[in-house]
């Protein structure tokens, strides 16, 4: 009987944290090519060190407004910032993949989701060829799963 009310409890440990898990976030040191060197310095002096410090401070047209006041970057790149880390809750899209989406069009959830597989692949593919983003590009069922993702989340990214 005490295993079996272990594992339920478990089980639903392990269900509650589930969705917990979908966001990719990091670091902002760790993600140079999304955010510059110079923009973690001044985000640090702003107290945030992580892409959901970021996101979560710069969602909203008046936050970012108070961001950029205290941490000297403007409104706009802090815009950019925001709906980069907004891509960044989609299991299993990284940094990389952040990029190569912005090179083919794609620089939000919003815009995902407006996004069908084979198009993006065939803007993505093309947009890596001119840039050269990665080695390793998404399948078509990798972006339709990302596109499901992206249609599942609430959208968070004021873009005022």
């Amino acid at each position: 009987m005490y295993i079996r009310a272990c594992l339920v409890a478990l089980t639903l440990l392990v269900t509650a944290f589930a969705g917990a898990a979908r966001a990719s976030h990091y670091a902002l040191a760790d993600v140079p090519r999304l955010v510059k060197p110079g923009e973690v310095e001044k985000l640090k002096k702003a107290s945030i060190s992580t892409t959901e410090e970021l996101l979560a401070k710069s969602a909203k047209a008046k936050d970012r407004k108070a961001l950029a006041k205290s941490s000297g970057l403007s409104a706009a790149d802090l815009l950019v910032l925001a709906k980069r880390c907004d891509l960044l809750r989609i299991k299993g899209v990284g940094s990389e993949m952040v990029l190569l989406l912005e090179a083919a069009g794609v620089k939000s959830t919003s815009d995902l989701v407006k996004q069908d597989a084979a198009k993006l692949l065939t803007a993505a593919t093309d947009a890596n060829k001119t840039a050269k983003i990665t080695e390793k590009l998404p399948t078509e069922p990798q972006l339709a799963d990302w596109i499901d993702q992206a249609k599942k989340l609430p959208q968070v990214v004021e873009t005022k």
